[in-house]
């Protein structure tokens, strides 16, 4: 319990601080990202930090990574994939060590890998997806895609799946996403090899209602507690669990002043410092925060 009121404490107190722009959309108009960049996703990997994110350009949805050395100053390096047979695919999201002091991928089977949802419209729904790479760099997608499709679920999922979120304990890999059919809510499917993924029977997990969820669920572990963190429209809504299965969704909202629709939060410590992302619209465009304690 004291690490857990530690925690959501130093939340509330970076919420009180002024965010600051890490990414914004291109100013080019002929950019994949000149729309908006949003989904933010951060790793450390041979002493330098990439920030995946998913950029729209008015048309379709593209991965793109941008590179650091200090967590504030970010250059863009390019897109996932350069192919036009992978437009349209958003919300990236990597096999990540599962504590909150740990940002880095997860190698497994000698491989790092990566969920992401295929988009059928523009509002970031469809089917969900794999893909691999031994490096970071040169992506594949899994050859037995989709993993998991809205006609193969339930009646709370039936108008399109988003924003997974993929982790690995106890030998099996959990594949947590949004449904939506009215108020989203969240489920999860598992896995013992990435090919066969059975939903969960207590799905849906956590419904928010009436809270509209938005954006992509962040969960990480911090002690003996998991935590899930999910935008809800006006500011960040949290939920806490023991076996990721049965969640107590706390009352408190953080907001953050001067954003408006604050979503799919990245968290993590590094150097003892809390470090927060977040994707939030300000002056008519989607842009990419960072705020982080002292």
């Amino acid at each position: 319990m004291a690490n857990e009121v530690a925690l959501w404490e130093r939340l509330q107190r970076l919420s009180a601080l002024q965010p600051k722009v890490v990414l914004s959309p291109s100013d080019d108009p002929a950019s994949v990202d000149c729309l908006s960049v949003d989904f933010p996703f951060i790793v450390r990997h041979e002493g330098q930090w990439r920030l995946f994110y998913t950029g729209f350009d008015g048309k379709t949805f593209r991965l793109g990574v941008a590179s650091s050395q200090d967590l504030q100053n970010w250059k863009r390096v390019g897109l996932v994939w350069n192919s036009e047979t992978q437009q349209n695919v958003a919300s990236a999201w990597l096999l990540r060590h599962n504590d909150l002091d740990e940002p880095m991928a997860k190698l497994r089977r000698g491989l790092f890998w990566m969920a992401y949802v295929r988009v059928t419209e523009q509002k970031c729904l469809g089917a969900l997806d794999l893909a691999f790479s031994p490096d970071l760099e040169l992506w594949q997608p899994f050859d037995a895609n989709p993993i998991l499709t809205a006609k193969d679920g339930d009646a709370w999922e039936s108008a399109g799946l988003t924003s997974p979120c993929l982790i690995e304990r106890e030998h099996l890999f959990w594949l947590f996403y949004v449904g939506r059919n009215g108020l989203p809510s969240m489920g999860v499917a598992l896995s013992t090899d990435f090919l066969i993924w059975s939903r969960d029977m207590e799905n849906p997990l956590v419904q928010f209602s009436p809270d509209y969820l938005t954006g992509r669920p962040f969960l990480v572990r911090s002690g003996r507690n998991w935590w899930l963190f999910i935008g809800n429209g006006k500011g960040i809504k949290a939920a806490i669990s023991e076996d990721l299965r049965r969640w107590r969704v706390l009352d408190e909202t953080l907001t953050f002043n001067g954003l408006d629709n604050p979503s799919s939060p990245y968290l993590f410590l590094h150097e003892h410092r809390l470090w927060l992302f977040l994707a939030a619209d300000k002056d008519g465009k989607r842009h990419i925060f960072c705020v982080a304690d002292e």
